[in-house]
């Protein structure tokens, strides 16, 4: 295997289980060191990291395993400093770290909302300011990967839902978070674009802990041709790191089993769903005007 990650270091949060664990294993098998961050344990207290880690050691490469909490400011710092004492650089950030819960939006509690945004909003925030403090003091550029969802813009279709496996939507709380971060993302990268650092959202389909149960999709009609399985994605995170897309950021991209997806560009002022008068529109006109562009908007 080409190692096009080699002399890199990479900080993968929530890099015990799932897609974050495929990204591990990729970006080392890719050549790079990597910082593995993870507070889940097993019954015996075993960290999902420490799995992790002894497997990119057999590798050859070298890892080391944190178990932060990527939540508080305190555990963003430690996750990324981790990596700064054991290799002395940091060169990319893959924020996989998530979590959720199964509450309709009227029994959602404070604890339940504060737990989510905590995880995934300042997880992010946290992890992402102290690498790239670390990347713009180092003066070399960086990369800067978060894994958002289409959780963010809408519920799951049905026409992608398991069969006979109830179907799990996002509560509203992953929902908000995630659409926060796809705005965390476009602001950085225009921020840290005069760093040479890219900032790219991953819009992940994959079989994992937190959205277990899809197995494989059909593609063409045809049942199961295309796995969900997280490293099929593992790649293109991993691409991300690679010389090849230093001019990739601000971008959305959807990635399953071998489809990859760039979003286009949200928020144009352009195109058919665009209308202008000059003056101010009264309510009447609105009335004709704009039900029609709504209506093929969601067609």
């Amino acid at each position: 295997m080409a190692e096009n990650m080699k002399g890199k270091v990479v900080v993968v949060t929530g890099g015990g289980r799932g897609i974050g664990r495929s990204v591990a294993l990729e970006v080392a098998a890719q050549g790079a060191d990597v910082v593995v961050s993870d507070m889940f344990r097993d019954e015996d207290g075993n960290t999902a990291a420490d799995s992790v880690v002894a497997e990119i050691k057999d590798l050859g490469r070298g890892a080391v395993a944190v178990a932060a909490d990527v939540s508080i400011e305190a555990g963003g710092d430690a996750t990324v400093q981790a990596g700064l004492d054991e290799f002395g650089r940091i060169d990319m950030l893959v924020n996989c770290a998530g979590n959720n819960v199964r509450a309709p939006f009227v029994d959602l509690t404070e604890a339940q909302w504060d737990s989510v945004m905590g995880v995934h909003v300042k997880g992010h925030f946290f992890c992402s300011r102290a690498a790239a403090r670390a990347m713009i003091a180092r003066g070399e550029g960086g990369r800067i990967v978060n894994v958002a969802s289409r959780g963010a813009f809408y519920s799951v279709p049905k026409s992608t839902r398991t069969e006979g496996v109830p179907h799990r939507y996002p509560c509203v709380v992953y929902s908000a978070a995630k659409a926060a971060i796809l705005g965390m993302t476009q602001t950085l990268a225009l921020e840290l674009a005069q760093h040479r650092i890219t900032v790219n959202a991953l819009i992940p389909s994959a079989d994992t802990q937190l959205f277990p149960g899809k197995g494989s999709r059909g593609a063409g009609g045809v049942p199961g041709t295309i796995s969900l399985d997280p490293a099929y994605i593992a790649p293109f995170v991993a691409f991300l790191g690679t010389e090849a897309a230093a001019d990739i950021t601000g971008r959305f991209v959807y990635a399953t089993g071998g489809d990859v997806c760039f979003f286009p560009q949200p928020l144009q002022l352009s195109g058919s769903y665009f209308v202008r008068k000059p003056g101010k529109w009264t309510v009447d006109e609105l009335s004709t005007t704009i039900p029609p562009i709504a209506a093929a908007g969601q067609s």
